[in-house]
């Protein structure tokens, strides 16, 4: 295992966790220069949550609440682009934020369920990673060719700021992408700028 990879899973000791970090920060390139860039500049790298895709949010998550997860009522969703979310809290973890399309016509909108069929369940389709600054970390990543996906969502100073990465790519479709969060005084999710973050996430990383 890389290094920077095997310090930054190393205080996770469950091994459900611990695993799917694993094979992410294997399989994203982005990632592991993220973790490397960190590195450089003394800044700690810190998950601050990771997503999963299902096709049934309530059977796939029955797994991880036997490690401790909790669901404490933080619901997400979208109608217009056909999908849904609960996320789920365990001390000293990172959020676990899992998805699915809704099961009515309102999911034929969705991007997710063409995804599990590719890739399946058991992989993370994104982690992301809290930083202090995101302007300078996206700049810090640029100096090793990695691109990004969209502009930031949030403006300077606002409650939560995000950018993805520009996706990986397997079988020719997208696969998984890093997200930078910049939180100021935050803790949750906010919609919109998920719904943005989603749209930006189908993109495919040229090169």
């Amino acid at each position: 295992m890389d290094p920077v990879v095997k310090q930054a899973i190393s205080k996770y000791k469950e091994p459900l966790i611990r695993e799917l970090l694993k094979q992410y920060f294997e399989q994203n390139e982005a990632a592991r220069v993220y973790l490397n860039v960190a590195k450089e500049g003394g800044w700690p790298a810190i998950i601050d949550h990771i997503t999963i895709r299902c096709h049934h949010v309530d059977q796939k998550v029955q797994e991880f609440l036997k490690t401790g997860y909790e669901y404490k009522g933080e619901f997400i969703e979208y109608p217009d682009q056909g999908w849904w979310a609960k996320v789920y809290r365990k001390k000293d973890y990172p959020a676990l934020f899992v998805d699915q399309a809704y099961e009515d016509e309102r999911g034929k909108s969705s991007i997710l369920p063409q995804w599990v069929d590719t890739f399946g369940d058991n992989i993370l389709h994104h982690i992301a990673v809290r930083v202090t600054d995101i302007e300078r970390t996206i700049e810090a990543m640029k100096t090793h060719k990695v691109q990004f996906a969209g502009q930031i969502v949030g403006k300077r100073g606002t409650r939560l700021r995000q950018i993805f990465t520009a996706a990986e790519v397997r079988q020719g479709k997208a696969y998984s992408v890093l997200e930078l969060t910049e939180r100021n005084n935050y803790e949750g999710f906010v919609p919109e700028q998920a719904d943005s973050l989603m749209q930006s996430s189908v993109e495919k990383r040229s090169g």
